[in-house]
């Protein structure tokens, strides 16, 4: 596939605009998200941040830290563990406060999607939500080594994303591969993003 890393800027306005965030507003909360009864799986809330930049929208990932014992080293959104009587997206919101410094009152939540099932045991809620204005990360520093915001021009690029298909438990399963400078997004951050991606198209 084309060589992402270092793309020049795009002239053009952004398709994702304002309009374009009002209009996926409605279509997520219009839709019910599937939601999956497993209680035996350990329950988990992300949020999918989108924060404003100089031209337009972008999502905030973040780069987990070597040293934790589950998901390492991997691209992910913000989240984690829910606890004993919490709600989903109260965790969600909870987690990207401690891990990457967003407070609470900055966070607009504005949709859910459909619960996924991690290979690792964990069921994974993912909340959209829109932070309202530019603000300084702080990083748990424990758990995130990096945070890092990709355009959202740049996920619509129509190279994007690269298809792989991977082995589990003998068969193959797509996954989907995201590419942005020297960021490769994929596994349950590339699945969520996808699902993302595919109502921001409905929106642009």
């Amino acid at each position: 596939m084309p060589d992402l890393r270092h793309t020049t800027p795009d002239p053009r306005p952004p398709r994702f605009d304002i309009a374009a965030l009002t209009r996926l507003r409605a279509i997520l909360g219009a839709r019910p998200a599937i939601e999956i009864e497993a209680p035996h799986l350990k329950r988990a809330a992300v949020l999918i941040p989108i924060v404003p930049s100089d031209h337009g929208w972008s999502i905030l990932f973040s780069l987990r830290s070597l040293n934790l014992a589950a998901h390492s080293g991997q691209i992910s959104f913000p989240g984690g563990g829910v606890e004993a009587g919490e709600a989903l997206e109260a965790a969600a919101i909870r987690e990207a406060r401690e891990e990457v410094g967003i407070a609470t009152e900055r966070v607009e939540l504005i949709g859910r999607l459909d619960d996924l099932v991690t290979h690792s045991g964990f069921l994974v809620a993912p909340f959209v939500g829109v932070i309202d204005q530019r603000i300084d990360y702080v990083l748990q520093a424990s758990e995130v080594d990096e945070v890092f915001e990709v355009p959202i021009e740049a996920l619509l690029s129509p190279q994007q994303p690269e298809v792989r298909y991977v082995p589990f438990r003998g068969k193959h399963y797509p996954a989907y591969y995201y590419h942005y400078k020297q960021y490769e997004i994929w596994g349950l951050t590339g699945r969520i993003l996808k699902h993302f991606l595919d109502f921001v198209w409905r929106a642009v």
